[in-house]
């Protein structure tokens, strides 16, 4: 029976090719959006949402301006002058259809998606350094010799030049690996387990956990997905957040569009961080199954970076509203 590389694939694939694979999709999704993102920014149905925040803008500059003559009616002047900073803001956003407003929009965006995917090019070098180190950990000298390439590594503040040193790092671990006997025993034992006529269970049961694997890698894609759609509606609705913002009524409306654009932002950042740690897990793990990583990418992950960035935006909405009430209240 011929070995076929896709099975040679279930075997040889190592977290750090997972979080490599989960680095590369992510990048494709945002490329992919990069397109629409500037269709629907820079198109006719932004431009209609942002006449339609201009028309809320009015109706809330109306109630504003009432609010703002009552307090001068009754103490003689405003209640605070730099109250008339927002409707300021408000003209300037939604000026030229939004054209700010979806610049900044996009601005944002990049710096989220540029932050995510250092965290995982990141892991993705110290993940392959790991493995590298357990091709030789058998060898007496091998640890001092990987911690040492590590800890140049480590003093490095610049993400892409750690990366940089990393990647040389895992170079040299892996020609001096090449020196040691590779224990590959192990794996030849299994594949040749599975590649017995006589073994019908073992490969049916290796067929189905394929199969399981790759749905619940699908689910972890989607979820990319979907959080990148959510992040365009949101970025979409922002002229309607802008416009209600002079509305008399508790906290800022853009304040709770921000905290909904950042905590979808910390939901794909999260989701990254919990994925790079359960690989670097496995790695220091005696075995690898699949079906575990994917457990933990296509169902765990996802739950746990939404609660993870609800928790997170409501502390930056607290931030957020403390910080404005301290700068308003000193240009009293």
């Amino acid at each position: 029976m011929i070995v076929t590389p896709n099975l040679m694939a279930q075997f040889s694939n190592g977290a750090s090719q997972i979080i490599q694979n989960g680095r590369t999709g992510q990048i494709a999704i945002a490329e992919a959006m990069n397109e629409l993102w500037s269709e629907v920014l820079g198109g006719g149905l932004y431009a209609v949402i942002a006449t339609l925040g201009v028309f809320f803008a009015v109706g809330s500059l109306v109630l504003f301006m009432t609010q703002w003559a009552k307090a001068l009616i009754e103490y003689d002047e405003p209640i605070m002058w730099s109250e008339i900073i927002w409707p300021l803001l408000v003209a300037v956003l939604l000026a030229n259809d939004g054209a700010m407003l979806a610049n900044g929009t996009q601005g944002l965006r990049s710096v989220i998606n540029n932050t995510s995917n250092s965290l995982l090019q990141n892991t993705s070098a110290r993940i392959s350094l790991q493995e590298s180190y357990q091709m030789v950990t058998e060898n007496i000298g091998a640890k001092a010799v990987i911690d040492s390439l590590v800890s140049q590594c480590d003093s490095i503040v610049d993400v892409q030049q750690q990366v940089d040193c990393l990647t040389n790092a895992e170079q040299q671990a892996q020609e001096f690996s090449r020196t040691l006997q590779p224990s590959s025993q192990a794996l030849l034992a299994q594949i040749g387990s599975l590649l017995n006529p006589l073994n019908v269970t073992e490969r049916v049961g290796f067929a189905l956990q394929t199969a399981v694997t790759g749905w619940l890698m699908s689910i972890g894609m989607a979820f990319q997905w979907v959080a990148e759609v959510s992040m365009l509606l949101t970025g979409l609705l922002g002229p309607l957040a802008v416009g209600a913002t002079l509305l008399p009524v508790g906290a800022k409306a853009i304040y709770a569009w921000l905290i909904s654009f950042f905590s979808i932002g910390l939901v794909k950042i999260c989701y990254n961080i919990i994925v790079g740690l359960v690989a670097t897990l496995i790695v220091n793990a005696e075995s690898y199954n699949p079906l575990v990583f994917a457990f933990v990418a296509g169902l765990i992950a996802p739950i746990l970076a939404l609660v993870l960035a609800a928790g997170g935006g409501l502390a930056i909405f607290n931030s957020l509203n403390s910080f404005s009430a301290f700068v308003l209240g000193g240009l009293k």
